[in-house]
């Protein structure tokens, strides 16, 4: 029996379902759940240097890109034959990871902008690896929907599609992974919330309400080193878009180009940056500062060391030194 390994980002739903059509498409699928670039280039090297991908036919990497050296030293070998890149950051294209023909990163196409559960998708498709059905056509297109902040414009699809995300945060990676495989696997004409999902999903939306009042009074404003006048605070990463999207609706009264989001429940820690000005592109800010992503969309690792310099400092002082910092891997 045929055996595959997809390393996935883990901290949202294009990276997880991802993992989801895998379950789907093969019988016999490990994963391998990574919060961002620099955990994947750890736990790959992890795999190479004890030659354990000898045991797996095809093995893929999926909202995420293989960086440098790694990427080459793939380039190089044998297991050029059998991995697959799908990503679609632009911090991916702008560093030429997509350089090689295994490596596919697409930001946008002639359809509009894209995620890697699209991609992937299509490759399972394409390779009859999974049959084309209306229920994965809507389930993609509800993860390509949230993942690229499309879902504000297209009214009750939008809706369904960041419930879905929302369903996400309340069940946690493992029952969400079970919850939406099953689901998908026993239906098949279209993709539905059952009476218990509905009011999971409408108690979460409830604690948000909540928690977002909250921290939108935590918010301290201050001026980056291009005099851009943002917002930093520190929240659980979850909340990372909500807190922007509660900015927005209360019409920025405080006029900021971007919020920075300080979440230390993830590894060391990483800073979303959001943009709150949408004509304002946080992907270029963030990879001055070592990280990268999307336009509006973006972030940047925290190191063990700047982590525990901050637990010295103040609350106020510790953000105003976080905002500066940069990840060096």
């Amino acid at each position: 029996m045929n055996k595959y390994l997809i390393f996935s980002h883990q901290s949202d739903i294009d990276g997880i379902n991802c993992v989801i059509l895998a379950k789907l498409a093969f019988l016999n699928v490990d994963y391998e759940l990574c919060p961002n670039f620099n955990s994947l280039s750890s736990i790959f090297k992890y795999y190479l240097d004890n030659d354990l991908f000898k045991q797996y036919d095809k093995i893929y990497i999926t909202d995420l890109a293989l960086q440098e050296p790694l990427l080459s030293i793939v380039a190089n070998s044998n297991l050029k034959n059998k991995l697959w890149i799908f990503d679609h950051h632009q911090a991916s294209i702008n560093n030429n990871l997509n350089k090689y023909d295994f490596s596919i990163i697409v930001e946008e196409n002639e359809n509009g902008k894209t995620c890697a559960t699209q991609l992937f998708y299509k490759y399972l498709i394409k390779n009859s690896f999974l049959n084309e059905n209306n229920l994965l056509k809507e389930f993609v297109e509800l993860t390509r929907l949230e993942d690229t902040w499309e879902w504000k414009k297209k009214k009750m699809k939008g809706l369904k599609a960041h419930n879905l995300a929302i369903l996400f945060n309340a069940y946690g990676v493992d029952e969400y992974i079970f919850s939406i495989f099953n689901k998908l696997l026993k239906s098949r004409q279209k993709f539905y919330f059952t009476d218990k999902e509905l009011n999971i999903i409408k108690d979460k939306q409830e604690e948000y309400q909540n928690i977002l009042a909250t921290y939108f009074n935590d918010i301290l404003y201050l001026y980056d080193e291009f005099n851009y006048k943002f917002g930093i605070l520190y929240a659980n990463y979850e909340y990372r878009n909500e807190i922007a999207d509660y900015i927005k609706k209360e019409k920025n009264p405080n006029n900021i180009k971007y919020i920075v989001i300080v979440a230390m429940d993830k590894g060391f820690g990483q800073k979303s940056y959001r943009s709150i000005d949408n004509n304002f592109d946080v992907n270029k800010l963030t990879e001055i500062y070592g990280g990268g992503g999307h336009k509006n969309a973006s972030s940047v690792n925290i190191t063990k060391e700047q982590s525990e310099k901050a637990k010295t400092m103040t609350k106020e002082d510790s953000l105003k030194y976080l905002a500066k910092c940069k990840f060096i891997s």
